[in-house]
């Protein structure tokens, strides 16, 4: 049955984290600690700039020395679903820092599973591999990555490598000569249906299936990266999640009704003083 569309923002913040978490890792993948490296951190924030939604974003970044590892901000709300099901998969980023190769953007990675989870990959979005000379001239051209500068990107359309090798970053890197994929090439490359490929935090060290992040390069390279405004959609339905540093305010309508009310108060209490006199 097709599902009715539908959309919702969805305000993530320290004390409303909902489905999403922060973490880091150092350049072994583990939880990071001082004792085992240079930890990056997580935090919401202000900024930078104006970012697509509301006044804050999450931001991202790798500590001095420490671009092997990876800070993180990971979220449950796509465990269990299909790719065939996924109608919508975008988000933002603003980046000060990826010296000093100048390469790595905040990307994006889903954890999947297959043939009753016998059979797993990870497969991974990223900005610079969106145009068709540096990622496919099969797929849709997004633009050049640039520092400080809010970007949107459409990662459900766009170009993905994965764990497996079946496609690979730039072009003409065996055993996929098309570079890196569509969701749909992948699966062609893999055999399995979209429908038949789950999202699916199972391997996932924390559990959580959709993952974005910077750093997993070299240590002597540094990352500071902000992401915003991420879109999931599933049968049609969209959730878009706005990152900020303090909890929702109430609505427009919210406050309206809150005076609305206030004002027939009001308006009653004179009524029934003038009654008593």
């Amino acid at each position: 049955m097709t599902g009715i569309a539908s959309a919702e923002t969805v305000v993530v913040s320290p004390t409303q984290m909902g489905s999403w978490s922060f973490s880091t890792v150092d350049g072994n993948g583990d939880a990071c600690t001082p004792s085992t490296g240079t930890c990056g951190s997580g935090s919401m924030v202000y900024g930078p700039a104006t970012p697509p939604l509301g006044v804050g974003s999450a931001n991202l970044q790798t500590g001095p020395g420490g671009g092997d590892g990876e800070a993180k901000i990971d979220s449950t709300s796509l465990n269990g679903v299909t790719l065939g099901d996924l109608t919508s998969l975008s988000y933002s980023t603003y980046l000060t820092d990826n010296s000093p190769n100048d390469q790595q953007f905040p990307y994006l990675k889903l954890y999947l599973t297959w043939d009753g989870g016998l059979d797993t990959d990870a497969i991974y979005f990223e900005p610079p591999y969106q145009t068709p000379s540096t990622g496919s001239p099969s797929l849709p051209n997004q633009g050049a990555t640039a520092l400080d500068t809010w970007q949107t990107w459409n990662a459900l359309t766009g170009g993905w490598w994965d764990d497996d090798g079946e496609c690979n970053p730039g072009t003409n890197e065996p055993p996929s000569t098309q570079g890196v994929c569509s969701l749909s090439q992948l699966s062609t490359l893999l055999g399995v249906s979209l429908n038949d490929i789950t999202i699916d935090g199972t391997n996932a060290p924390d559990g959580d299936a959709l993952s974005l992040r910077v750093g997993g390069a070299d240590p002597a390279d540094t990352f500071n990266g902000y992401v915003d405004n991420v879109t999931v959609g599933v049968s049609g339905s969209d959730t878009t999640y706005d990152f900020e540093p303090t909890a929702a305010t109430p609505e427009p309508g919210t406050i309206f009704l809150s005076g609305a009310g206030l004002l027939l108060f009001a308006a009653a209490r004179r009524k029934a003083l003038r009654a008593r006199g």
